[in-house]
């Protein structure tokens, strides 16, 4: 499965998204594919990454089969975890 990436401008992060996402990658295995997503393209699952809570990036012309998935926190981890493991079941 195809996960797409999205990152907002990063004008105001509150955490390290980067790093964020490394352990979300490591955590879900070998199975998924996580890339910059770019528009025009089509992704099985989608995960906007903000550095705040507004979550702003525009993701509009960024086609998904399975969802949108908006992280505003490192509290959101578990989330993460668990929508993409739902969405794979």
């Amino acid at each position: 499965m195809k996960i797409g990436i999205k990152y907002c401008g990063g004008c105001n992060p509150r955490y390290d998204r980067k790093k964020f996402i490394n352990q979300v990658e490591k955590e879900i295995g070998e199975n998924f594919i996580f890339e910059i997503a770019r528009e025009g393209n089509e992704y099985d699952f989608l995960l906007v990454v903000g550095g705040c809570t507004n979550c702003c990036a525009n993701f509009e012309d960024i086609h998904t089969k399975a969802g949108v998935f908006c992280i505003k926190s490192h509290n959101d981890y578990e989330k993460v975890i668990q929508a993409i493991k739902k969405m794979h079941a």
